[in-house]
């Protein structure tokens, strides 16, 4: 018995249903057992959505490259990226990047140790890439090849740098292939720049250029300067997590949210746990957070969100827990979510808001100061704080509080009704 580790990425080869045709065929299969993991954040809620987080693990908060860590280390060894790229080319660079950040994090030497395999289901072919194959796994290629019959076979990739060095300038240059006019350029999680027309890209590339551990320019696109600041410093270009997007879920769930039976058994038990409001300045911490206090015996029920595109996401996720959102916004959105545009109205905001939560809109580039306020003087310094005693109003208390820190700045407000209880 062979056991494959699934690699599920993005949340388009979930809503596509692709990822639970994979999961079966293996299951329905001779010979294989299945263990399925989500690499990223994105795919979160499309798993949820597929009510599928009993078969994929979503519990931890990790890259692709630590999805394939994490598996070695349990000597799962076989390891097959499920995935549904908008171009075939995207779903080759998608396929080197793992790989080479994964030997980036355990050195060349574990080339020898693992088998890598991508099903990449997008651009309208499905095709099967053999990255890399120990000596003893070719049988068990064959059997995949067998059971995915319908894939086309592709040579993959030579992995070589990604990126160039100019010693006289002192400039890196990392050249980002497979993009589409107006994308946006996501490294490590920050929308750091745009895809300019097509006229002005040479292969439908753009190249990112770093000086000194700081981005300073992009070939083929155009820096969002203002978000530089939230890269890390100094900035390893070549190791950096690079992606474009038009938005981070193309694809729509042809179901949306938990069952009723899950939100029930989530339910039971909640009114003798501890209650906790929570922090959040980016959605990538957000699932390891609830996971952290479920551990503790405690809920999440208020996250307090800073900037709009955390909010925006992060409410998407929220409403499926019926956990109430706090947002702090400035109207400077990048549009990463499918609904909110760029600069989005505050308006925009309502289709993400879970029950009772709220939106409060400030002067442009206020998000940031507020919640840095928000952060010192009513957590404490902390990202988490418990609310004792009658949690309506300690919820009640904590919106007043954060409307006074901001009240100079506030220019809008967006209010969704409370939750509704049956009798």
């Amino acid at each position: 018995m062979t056991t494959i580790g699934l690699l599920i990425h993005g949340p388009e080869v979930i809503d596509e249903g692709e990822a639970g045709e994979a999961i079966k065929t293996l299951m329905d299969a001779a010979g294989f057992e299945v263990e399925a993991a989500l690499g990223g954040i994105t795919g979160k809620t499309a798993v949820i959505d597929a009510g599928m987080q009993h078969v994929i693990d979503i519990s931890r908060d990790m890259r692709p490259s630590e999805v394939m860590e994490d598996f070695v280390e349990r000597d799962v060894n076989f390891i097959l990226l499920v995935n549904h790229a908008k171009t075939e080319e995207s779903g080759f660079m998608l396929g080197e990047g793992i790989l080479r950040r994964f030997f980036d994090r355990r050195g060349s030497a574990a080339k020898k140790n693992i088998s890598f395999v991508q099903l990449e289901y997008g651009s309208g072919s499905r095709i099967i890439i053999r990255w890399l194959l120990r000596p003893d796994d070719e049988g068990v290629y064959k059997r995949l090849t067998g059971v995915f019959s319908e894939f086309g076979e592709r040579q993959p990739y030579k992995l070589e740098s990604r990126c160039k060095k100019d010693a006289r300038s002192n400039r890196v240059y990392r050249e980002i292939k497979g993009v589409h006019p107006g994308e946006k350029i996501v490294v490590d999680g920050v929308v750091i720049g745009m895809v300019s027309s097509s006229h002005e890209n040479k292969n439908n590339s753009v190249t990112l250029v770093a000086k000194e551990g700081k981005l300073v320019d992009i070939v083929g696109g155009r820096l969002i300067k203002h978000n530089l600041e939230k890269l890390p410093s100094p900035l390893e270009l070549e190791k950096a997590l690079v992606k474009t997007a038009s938005v981070i879920r193309r694809t729509k769930p042809k179901r949306v949210g938990i069952g009723t039976d899950e939100r029930e058994s989530q339910g039971k038990g909640r009114e003798k746990k501890k209650k906790r409001a929570c922090l959040f300045y980016n959605v990538d911490n957000l699932f390891p957070k609830l996971k952290d206090a479920e551990d503790a015996g405690a809920d999440v029920v208020v996250a307090v969100t800073i900037g709009d595109d955390t909010t925006s996401i992060a409410g998407d996720i929220l409403k499926r827990f019926g956990i109430r959102m706090i947002g702090i916004t400035d109207g400077d959105a990048d549009g990463l979510i499918a609904g909110i545009e760029r600069g989005a109205a505050l308006e925009q905001y309502d289709r993400f808001l879970p029950p009772d939560s709220l939106i409060i809109r400030l002067k442009p580039e206020q998000d940031d100061i507020i919640g840095e306020k928000v952060k010192e003087e009513i957590f404490g310094g902390a990202e988490e704080i418990e609310l004792d005693g009658d949690v309506e109003q300690q919820i009640k208390a904590l919106k007043h509080r954060i409307l006074l820190l901001a009240e100079q700045d506030v220019i809008g407000k967006l209010s969704s009704p409370p939750i509704t209880t049956t009798t």
